[in-house]
């Protein structure tokens, strides 16, 4: 077999075996205590999961790619405030921001930095576009699923053109989610237009299990499924496949801190897209 393709398969299976790893730490850390604060942790564990909760929180959300270009590791660490506003319109709007830092190597493909290879030499790092977004919430009593909508802009803020992502565009993007039981479930829907080409819908399966013997803790699937209109055929679908498993720990005064990482692998990738991903974030929320 060829090997890079057994080290890649050696990355994919650290990746997973890493998401055991955390679910027996965190059985390990949390049964004795999930009596005590289960209906607390559980609670926060489900706003940290609602990209449409009632929430003022600073979240991270970061990606380790592995086999980008020549067998190189790319990196994405993304910083997202978030601000739920109130009104007396019979909707809430949610204001959040998506402040990327990239790595990345020269010839790989990152799809949401746009439809063509990176450029220049080496790795380059630096701050790539800027995205803001809004969704209006409108109000809906007794409705076991909620629903968001609104514009995002793109911002040409990159420190260099060879982590550029859309520069100035705009686009629309829809949340849906809701909760049965136990199980927390829903979607973000997006497309945006920007310049040099670029052309990206985005769609964001969201769906954890949440378990209440460890208190906050949960497990399932959150990634971005990605189409570039303008790539090459054989190069617009980039679609992982595999697991998420996180906890949420309920502070004192309203504050919280929700813990996640994840290992996935790509069923669908641009030629010097990752093979697999290696997954975590950090997020406070404050009361």
């Amino acid at each position: 077999m060829d090997k890079s393709k057994t080290e890649r398969r050696h990355v994919a299976g650290s990746l997973h075996l890493a998401c055991g790893v955390l679910i027996g730490f965190l059985s390990a850390t949390s049964v004795t205590a999930a009596q005590d604060t289960c209906d607390e942790a559980c609670q926060a564990a489900r706003k940290a999961q609602d990209p449409l909760a009632d929430v003022r929180a600073i979240m991270t959300d970061n990606t380790v790619s592995f086999g980008t270009a020549d067998e190189q590791i790319g990196y994405g660490f993304q910083i997202q405030p978030v601000y739920s506003i109130g009104t007396d319109l019979g909707f809430n709007f949610i204001a959040r921001g998506i402040v990327p830092v990239t790595g990345v190597h020269n010839e790989a493909a990152f799809p949401k930095l746009g439809p063509t290879p990176i450029g220049g030499t080496g790795y380059t790092w630096g701050l790539s576009d800027i995205m803001l977004q809004g969704f209006f919430v409108p109000e809906l009593d007794n409705s076991p699923i909620k629903f968001g909508i609104g514009p995002q802009v793109s911002l040409r803020s990159r420190t260099d053109d060879v982590v550029g992502g859309p520069g100035w565009g705009a686009g629309v993007a829809g949340v849906a989610f809701g909760f049965a039981g136990d199980l927390s479930y829903g979607a973000l829907v997006g497309h945006h237009w920007g310049q040099d080409n670029f052309n990206l819908t985005t769609v964001q399966p969201i769906a954890f299990y949440n378990t209440d013997l460890l208190g906050g803790s949960y497990f399932g699937y959150n990634n971005s499924i990605t189409y570039s209109w303008t790539a090459k055929t054989g190069n617009r679908w980039q679609v992982p496949v595999g697991l998420t498993v996180g906890k949420t720990f309920a502070l004192d005064n309203g504050y919280a801190v929700d813990v996640n990482l994840g290992g996935y692998t790509l069923a669908a990738h641009p030629k010097g897209g990752a093979d697999a991903q290696f997954k975590f974030g950090v997020s406070v929320f404050f009361p």
